[in-house]
């Protein structure tokens, strides 16, 4: 379970707040005013079953995952602090050996959100996992394509928000550039749709695509030299 995904009782999270401050504490240090014993004894329960604190004879802390939420944690309102997403964009090109045009490796979204968009695999990082990791796991399983290297070409904050002002996504991608691909491509699934496509191919069938609207291609073989950052805010289309 992710951690922003784990729902506790106020108390509970006094009773965090209380164990970030003293790493080790007995039942009576944790003690909540106006809060009984049986009610305290729950609570504590619960945060074990949670997997949050471990008890050692009569004493309590953080587990790792504990620490973890904590983390997320506002020191002010005690709440569970929402983090931009980390992700992976694969940049995949290839020259088409009969045509000599250089292709790129693209899907179609067919999935909210941003259904029916255009673009380029992407995906998640998992907890623990490195970034290198992350594209090879992505492009293995959204696409069955394999590569020897994965480069680091670009780091994107994207940042997207309705007129209102409220923000629906906030995603730090970090973009591999990846050239010599091996596997057979899977051209459809029930969550996207891959193929590979030369720029000139996409400009004539620009009608039967809807594309993302931070979407760019050029003719690039090579990474860039050295990662370049970007950031945008805009509003969000196609959410």
């Amino acid at each position: 379970m992710n951690n922003t995904e784990i729902k506790i009782h106020y108390y509970q999270k006094s009773i965090l707040k209380k164990l970030t401050l003293n790493p080790i504490q007995r039942f009576n240090d944790l003690l909540i005013e106006g809060l009984e014993s049986e009610h305290m004894n729950y609570h504590l329960k619960q945060l074990i079953e949670f997997g949050l604190v471990g008890k050692d004879g009569s004493r309590y802390q953080l587990t790792d995952l504990g620490k973890d939420y904590c983390n997320l944690l506002d020191d002010n309102v005690e709440i569970v602090e929402k983090q931009p997403k980390t992700s992976i964009i694969i940049w995949g090109v290839r020259k088409n050996g009969k045509t000599g045009e250089i292709e790129h490796l693209l899907n179609k979204r067919l999935r909210q959100p941003y259904f029916g968009k255009l673009g380029r695999i992407t995906g998640k990082v998992r907890f623990g996992e490195t970034l290198q990791q992350a594209a090879a796991r992505e492009l293995f399983e959204e696409s069955g394509l394999t590569a020897k290297s994965f480069i680091l070409d670009k780091i994107y904050h994207k940042l997207r928000h309705r007129e209102d002002g409220s923000y629906v996504q906030d995603v730090i991608f970090y973009i591999f550039f990846v050239a010599d691909f091996a596997g057979n491509l899977i051209g459809k699934s029930e969550f996207q749709e891959n193929f590979w496509m030369s720029k000139q191919e996409l400009q004539k069938r620009m009608k039967d695509f809807d594309l993302y609207d931070d979407f760019t291609i050029d003719e690039r073989v090579v990474p860039n030299p050295k990662p370049i950052f970007t950031e945008t805010d805009e509003i969000a289309q196609g959410y």
